[in-house]
């Protein structure tokens, strides 16, 4: 039975084409970040199911994230045109904040800094091939970040094969 499971999943998952590269951009929304960011990504096909997707993220505002991340994702065709994909990844973000420090007696201030955080991604998408060469997609993912920055992100994207 395991076998014939491996078998299908096999079967339904090779719809990339090996060595089949891609450009993209991303407008995505971080619940920590509380904005909005715009990210750029590359996708590498390493067989015709599996690709990898290194990305730069930059998100907007006083607080925010710089955020640079690998992902791996496995795609399933379930219709014409349509895939979706599971996807785990590592990355490293630089996270911006704002405390409020001070007293009564003192005044108020605003104290902004930066930390940088590795983090782990894991999620799934869907994309829908427009023409041969270019596809639209959604991502909704959960980074977990270290120093208490993990948010969930949701994704609108766009990419051109060559």
């Amino acid at each position: 039975m395991f076998v014939l499971l491996c078998s299908a999943l096999i079967s339904i998952g090779a719809f990339a084409q090996k060595g089949e590269k891609a450009v993209g951009v991303n407008l995505n929304f971080g619940t920590t970040a509380s904005t909005v960011g715009l990210g750029a990504k590359f996708q590498y096909g390493i067989t015709d199911a599996i690709r990898i997707e290194p990305s730069l993220t930059y998100y907007f505002g006083n607080t925010g994230m710089f955020d640079v991340a690998v992902n791996a994702h496995y795609l399933f065709n379930v219709a014409p045109k349509i895939n979706v994909y599971p996807l785990a990844g590592l990355g490293f973000d630089a996270c911006r904040y704002e405390t409020l420090v001070g007293d009564v007696y003192n005044g108020w201030d605003i104290d902004k800094k930066t930390d940088a955080a590795f983090k782990f991604d894991f999620g799934g998408g869907a994309e829908y091939e427009i023409t041969d060469n270019i596809a639209a997609g959604l991502e909704l993912r959960y980074e977990v970040i270290s120093g208490g920055f993990s948010q969930f992100v949701v994704g609108l994207g766009a990419k051109y094969k060559f």
